[in-house]
């Protein structure tokens, strides 16, 4: 249990130092909006799927619940993930841009198989470390949709989650 705790607090130390240190600071009303709709999207998915649950955030010794988890993820990882995301995306080098975008799928993927591995993170209902990449594959792309045009990044956010609901099973009367 103190391995799982040492990566979570290193993990948020070093989204938090590399976000002081390579975060766009000056330009950081640029992002705002892109932060709060991750922000958003990360609590709306945790409340949907309170009782159908896609992964479990295991206890370590001491964050025993899955919301102070999700809470810590909301507020703290994915502003900073998105923050840094946005601050260094390159302007218009095409192939330059689907490179950048794959190393931070690989980052995420990476993080996710070494939590899982550690038994951090355990998955339920169908979902899967490759579940979990996948949807990577999709949310950095929908981060920079949504910092151009954020309207078709909601539309794109809310066809992938009637997606992943039809695709994992979900009732209705699982929601909370």
């Amino acid at each position: 249990m103190w391995f799982i705790l040492l990566f979570r607090v290193c993990l948020i130390l070093v989204f938090l130092l590399t976000t002081w240190r390579w975060g766009d600071w000056k330009g950081r009303g640029k992002y705002y909006s892109t932060v709060l709709f991750v922000i958003t999207v990360n609590l709306f998915a945790s409340f949907i799927t309170y009782h159908h649950m896609l992964w479990n955030y295991n206890p370590d010794v001491l964050v025993k619940t899955q919301t102070t988890v999700e809470l810590i993820n909301s507020f703290v990882i994915l502003p900073s993930v998105a923050f840094i995301y946005l601050s260094k995306f390159p302007s218009n080098n095409k192939p330059y841009q689907f490179c950048y975008i794959l190393v931070w799928v690989s980052i995420f993927s990476g993080l996710e198989f070494i939590d899982q591995t550690l038994g951090g993170i355990s998955y339920k209902n169908g979902w899967s470390w490759l579940s979990s990449s996948i949807f990577d594959c999709a949310i950095f792309p929908i981060l920079r949709l949504h910092y151009l045009k954020p309207l078709w990044a909601w539309i794109i956010t809310f066809l992938l989650t009637v997606v992943i609901l039809v695709l994992f099973d979900f009732a209705s009367a699982e929601m909370k």
